[in-house]
């Protein structure tokens, strides 16, 4: 009997799809036993999910979908506010305690697991908060900081074996739910361009409280409302396409 899971957690990124193509080629006797596990919020945007069939299709292997025991909705009506940067509540409750409690399941054999993480060799600072939160019976594994692959690397390795980025990458920076609120107005308009359904979704999220003397609103946003964004989209954009000219010259006067 085997006394020990291999696991890698696949988030729709680059770098989690990169690890399991290149463990495929060059770890086969890994990836034989490798779970692909996938926490799904149930709100990721679409280009995500089409990204995770294309995974099957190209691995031959079939991705763990993990979805939390109660719903976005269930636990908002609950805790009656919007997660934000300092009440970050919906990572924990939709994907990091779901994925603890996969593990935690597959623990009770009394099994090592040995969990695989796409940190880039570019990257390996991020080893240092991972040292400090080590869990018995969990060895985690960094390849792509055993084997020196770095950002490039990881654009190379999915190229080469055709899958290429998500694309979401064409208008967005990351994965990850469409009402994140780590996106920036430029992104939030790019969210209404490719799926004005989904920003309309997220509008409705939003409200104000109080009279009209003392009225708080509570957005995914903490400048404008969605509504907001759209009414200035012009310099929103504008601002963007500065920032944009601003950061290129940095880095050629560098």
């Amino acid at each position: 009997m085997e006394k020990e899971y291999h696991i890698l957690s696949l988030s729709g990124g680059k770098d989690s799809t990169a690890l399991a193509f290149f463990m495929k080629e060059n770890m086969p006797e890994i990836f034989e036993k490798l779970e692909l596990v996938f926490c799904d919020t149930e709100h990721e945007i679409p280009e995500t999910y089409d990204y995770l069939n294309k995974i099957e299709i190209f691995l031959n292997k079939k991705i763990t979908v993990l979805k939390p025991e109660k719903s976005f909705d269930h636990l908002y009506s609950i805790l009656k506010i919007l997660p934000s940067v300092n009440r970050r509540w919906c990572t924990p409750l939709l994907k990091t305690n779901v994925f603890k409690s996969y593990i935690k399941n597959k623990l009770q054999n009394n099994f090592n697991i040995n969990l695989y993480i796409g940190i880039r060799a570019d990257e390996a600072f991020r080893l240092e908060s991972s040292k400090k939160n080590k869990t018995k019976n969990i060895i985690e594994k960094h390849p792509f900081v055993d084997f020196g692959i770095i950002k490039k690397d990881v654009e190379n390795i999915l190229n080469n074996c055709g899958i290429n980025y998500p694309n979401y990458y064409k208008w967005r920076k990351r994965s990850g739910c469409y009402f994140c609120f780590y996106q920036s107005p430029a992104d939030w308009l790019n969210l209404y361009k490719h799926h004005p359904d989904l920003y309309k979704k997220a509008m409705e999220y939003e409200f104000e409280s109080g009279d009209d003397l003392k009225k708080t609103r509570f957005g995914w946003n903490i400048k404008y409302s969605l509504k907001e964004i759209i009414k200035n989209k012009k310099n929103i954009k504008a601002k963007n396409a500065l920032n944009k000219h601003e950061i290129k010259n940095l880095f050629e006067f560098l």
